[in-house]
C-alpha cells in the first residue's frame, strides 16, 4: 500500500467529484483504505472486505444520537432537534431490539411471494406510463418513468392515493437534500445559509408528511384495510409492538426510502446501458440477463453510496486502532468497485456475477425492499427496451444530483424514436 497523503474529498465536495467520484475513491482504496478525516471526525471505509465486515457486525451500531451530537447544525436550528427525534423512530436508524421488533412487522409487505404477485401490476404501470408519452419529443425518463413506477407501487402498498405522488416527490427531495447536508456530504458550493435553509425545508417537509399521514392512520384505526398502514396501526393497537410515533415515523421512512433509491436504480440502469451499446445489445437479445443487468447497475453505479456505523467498543481494524464511538462512513460505491473483488471493476459488464454487491447492505440492516427494487428495475428495463428498442440519449450533458449519498441523475432526456 502506498503512503500518499490524501485529502478528504467531502470537505469541501467539488462538482467534479460529485459527477465522477470513482478515480478519487480508487486512490483512497490504494493509498489509505481506512482513512481518518480530521475534518469530518470519521473514518472512511473504501475496501469491500472491510465494508462487508462492518455491515455484518453488530458491534457497529447505527447510533443516531452519536451522529447528532457531532453535527453543528443541531445547535444552529432549534427545530432540527425535534425533527431528529422523529427520525430516530425510523427502523433504518434503530439498533436491536427495537430494529428487530419493527422490521418483523414491516417485512410482511415485502416477502418474495408478495413481490412476485406484484410483477404483472408493475409491468402494467410501466406500459401505461409509456403509453402517455409523446414519442416525437424528448422525454425526461427520470421524472416521467423512473420516478413514477416506484412511487406508484409504494403508495399502493401503503394504501395512500398514488395521485398525491407530486407531493411525495417534493417532500422526499427536501428530506434527501438535507440528509446530505447533515452527513457533511453536500455540495461545497453551498453557503452555510443555504445549508441551514435546506434543513428548514426538510423540517417543513417532514411536518407535512406527518400531517398527511395522521388522519389516514386515524381512519385505518377505525376502518382497517388490506394495506401496510393498516398493518402498522394494528401492531400499535394490539399491545405495545409499535407506538403511534413509531407508526408515523416509519410511514415517512417507507414512503421516502420506498421509491427514492429505486428511481436512481432505474435511471442509472438506462443511462449505463445507453453509454455501453454492446451491453445493451446483449440485453435486448436476451432478457434472461435482466437480473444480471440490475445487479451490475447496483454495483457499477450504486444508488446508495454511503451508510454509517458507530463502533460500540475499542477494536483493531485493518491494523488501525478504532476507539469506542468512532464514526465509520462506509463508501459502498467504492467497495463495489474494489479491484480485489471485481476484475476490471470500472467496466460495465452485465455478463459478470455482481450479486455480492453491497448496495443493499448486509446483516440485519439488509434492505428489506431489495426484492421489490430489483423487480421494478427489471420490469422497467424490459418494458422500455421492448417498446422502444432504438431509444437514444437526447443530450450527453447529464449531471448527477446532490447529495452524494444517493447517486442518481437530475434528468435523463431521451429520444424514444
Amino acid at each position: 500500500m502506498s503512503t500518499k497523503t490524501l485529502t478528504d474529498p467531502f470537505h469541501p465536495m467539488t462538482h467534479d467529484f460529485l459527477q465522477d467520484p470513482y478515480p478519487t475513491l480508487a486512490s483512497m482504496r490504494a493509498n489509505d483504505p481506512l482513512m481518518w478525516s480530521s475534518v469530518g471526525q470519521n473514518f472512511y471505509v473504501t475496501k469491500y472486505a472491510t465494508a462487508k465486515a462492518i455491515l455484518a457486525d453488530l458491534d457497529f451500531e447505527k447510533n443516531l444520537n452519536k451522529w447528532k451530537q457531532s453535527n453543528p447544525m443541531i445547535n444552529m436550528i432549534p427545530k432540527l432537534n425535534e425533527a431528529m427525534k422523529s427520525r430516530a423512530t425510523w427502523m433504518l436508524n434503530q439498533d436491536p431490539p427495537d430494529h428487530t421488533r419493527m422490521r418483523a412487522i414491516v417485512n410482511k409487505a415485502f416477502t418474495p411471494s408478495r413481490v412476485n404477485d406484484l410483477k404483472p401490476h408493475i409491468e402494467q404501470i410501466a406500459n401505461e406510463l409509456l403509453d402517455k408519452m409523446n414519442s416525437s419529443e424528448p422525454v425526461d425518463l427520470v421524472s416521467e418513468f423512473a420516478f413514477q413506477i416506484p412511487v406508484i407501487v409504494i403508495a399502493e402498498l401503503l394504501g395512500v392515493p398514488a395521485s398525491d405522488r407530486h407531493k411525495f416527490r417534493d417532500w422526499s427531495n427536501a428530506l434527501v437534500k438535507a440528509g446530505g447536508v447533515l452527513m457533511g456530504m453536500s455540495s461545497g458550493k453551498d453557503s452555510m445559509a443555504q445549508k441551514i435553509q435546506s434543513n428548514m425545508d426538510a423540517i417543513k417537509a417532514q411536518e407535512n408528511l406527518l400531517d398527511y399521514f395522521k388522519p389516514i392512520v386515524e381512519e385505518r384505526h377505525n376502518n382497517p384495510k388490506n394495506d401496510l398502514i393498516s398493518a402498522l396501526v394494528e401492531a400499535s393497537d394490539n399491545g405495545s409492538k409499535l407506538t403511534k410515533d413509531e407508526v408515523l415515523g416509519n410511514l415517512v421512512l417507507l414512503l421516502v426510502a420506498g421509491h427514492e433509491t429505486t428511481v436512481n436504480l432505474i435511471g442509472n440502469a438506462i443511462h449505463s446501458l445507453l453509454l455501453n451499446p454492446d451491453q445493451l445489445n446483449l440485453l435486448k437479445n436476451d432478457f434472461g440477463l435482466l437480473t444480471h443487468t440490475v445487479n451490475e447497475v447496483l454495483r457499477y453505479q450504486s444508488p446508495v453510496q454511503v451508510v454509517r456505523r458507530s463502533s460500540s467498543e475499542d477494536l483493531i481494524l485493518s491494523n488501525k486502532e478504532i476507539k469506542k464511538g468512532s464514526m465509520m462512513v462506509i463508501l459502498l460505491g467504492s467497495a463495489n468497485r474494489d479491484e480485489e473483488v471485481y476484475e476490471n471493476a470500472d467496466k460495465f459488464d452485465i455478463m459478470r456475477d455482481s450479486s455480492k454487491h453491497l448496495s443493499f447492505g448486509q446483516g440485519i440492516h439488509h434492505c428489506l425492499g431489495s426484492s421489490l427494487a430489483i423487480a421494478e428495475g427489471e420490469l422497467a428495463l424490459k418494458v422500455l427496451f421492448t417498446r422502444f428498442p432504438d431509444l437514444k440519449l437526447a443530450t450527453t450533458q447529464l449531471e448527477y444530483k446532490d447529495p452524494f449519498a444517493l447517486r442518481g441523475l437530475k434528468e435523463l432526456p431521451i429520444k424514444l424514436k
